[in-house]
């Protein structure tokens, strides 16, 4: 037998052994602007005899960037505890105080090492964030002040039309509103 084609045996041994890695993900998350978005990635690993493990959440816009160490969401991610991470299968995470321009794809990565490297990502999660309108509801209570403010006034002015027709325009006959 020849070197080469033991060495061919033997990676296809190796490759049969190897540990295999499923990453999931939701495929979408909706989030209100200013609200928090939950992003969930678990996992299922064969064997969970590696020693290290670590998982990244990466962004897509325009190009691949690791959000963990973007000053965009500085502040802004809360992730799972080593605990959860391993004992849950869990590499979730939530982004606080969400902005229109958080809305775009989001992928998990899930990386053991050991003596092999094994690493994993899910689909992606495409998070949708909507604007609050704001602007629309200042508008809503100014213009319930206003009409409040105008109806006051009509019905003092006819209290005092009612009370001049009656000749009654005085200040303790007649109390103005």
């Amino acid at each position: 037998m020849k070197w080469s084609e033991l060495l061919l045996i033997l990676a296809a041994v190796r490759g049969s052994l190897s540990q295999n890695i499923e990453v999931s993900q939701i495929p979408e998350v909706n989030a209100i602007e200013g609200g928090t978005a939950n992003l969930e990635c678990s996992y299922n690993l064969s064997n969970l005899d590696l020693p290290a493990g670590w998982y990244k959440w990466y962004r897509y816009y325009p190009q691949k960037a690791d959000i963990f160490k973007s000053d965009d969401f500085k502040g802004r991610i809360t992730k799972e505890s080593p605990e959860d991470f391993l004992k849950k299968r869990s590499a979730s995470i939530q982004l606080h105080r969400v902005t229109v321009t958080d809305t775009g794809m989001y992928f998990c990565e899930v990386e053991f090492s050991g003596q092999e490297q094994i690493k994993g990502h899910g689909k992606g999660t495409f998070l949708n964030v909507t604007a609050t309108d704001s602007t629309s509801c200042r508008y809503f209570t100014l213009y319930h002040c206003i009409g409040a403010v105008a109806l006051g006034l009509l019905m003092s002015f006819a209290l005092y039309l009612n009370c001049k027709e009656h000749k009654q325009v005085s200040t303790y006959n007649c109390v103005s509103v």
